[in-house]
């Protein structure tokens, strides 16, 4: 039995046997990938900043904190402003974390440990170019890349949600490089 896959590009058959195979080959590698760029962070230079800068339309999912909030309220809230006001951009038709990204997966990772009552949602976005369902699917995959990262940090999988938002909801809006390269992106969204 075949099953059809279809890409942007092209169509072409699929053998269900075979996939099942290729994707678990590929898990492994990633997973593999994911550990050996984790290593390499204490051994990284100071990374270049190669990704376009969060505008200032960026919105946070936390609410300001209020005077009467106790302590631990306030820095719940802190926190999520914090993990919130991050992004992680991607190169274009690809789902691989940079590992100029290593040292913020860190710094999210260890604010996720501290605050246990914290939950982080990841967004996965992409640029305006290709079909919804393709953009979907890189979306997802881009989300699950920073996921997995933040797992092999420590950081328990039941605290974050990964998930698509395909080409819905782009920081930047005109045909141009310049704006898809900061559409590609996994935002964090933190929920107290």
């Amino acid at each position: 039995m075949r099953a059809f896959c279809l890409y942007p590009t092209a169509v072409r058959a699929i053998d269900p046997c075979k996939l099942k195979k290729d994707i678990e080959v590929t898990n492994r590698l990633l997973g593999t990938a994911g550990l050996f760029a984790l290593c390499l962070v204490g051994c990284a230079s100071t990374p270049k900043e190669e990704a376009p800068a969060n505008t200032s339309n960026t919105q946070l999912s936390a609410p300001a904190a209020n005077p009467g909030d106790d302590l631990e309220t306030r820095q719940l809230k802190e926190a999520a402003a914090k993990l919130s006001s991050s992004s992680i951009y991607f190169d274009y038709d690809n789902f691989s974390v940079k590992t100029e990204y290593n040292t913020l997966l860190q710094q999210q990772a260890e604010l996720l440990k501290r605050y246990s009552k914290l939950n982080v949602s990841l967004e996965g976005n992409t640029d305006e170019r290709g079909s919804s369902e393709y953009n979907l699917a890189l979306g997802q995959k881009r989300a699950e890349a920073v996921r997995k990262a933040l797992v092999i940090l420590g950081v328990p999988e039941a605290r974050i949600e990964a998930v698509s938002l395909g080409k819905e909801k782009p920081k930047a809006d005109c045909p141009e490089e310049k704006c898809w390269s900061q559409n590609r992106r996994v935002d964090f969204s933190a929920k107290p």
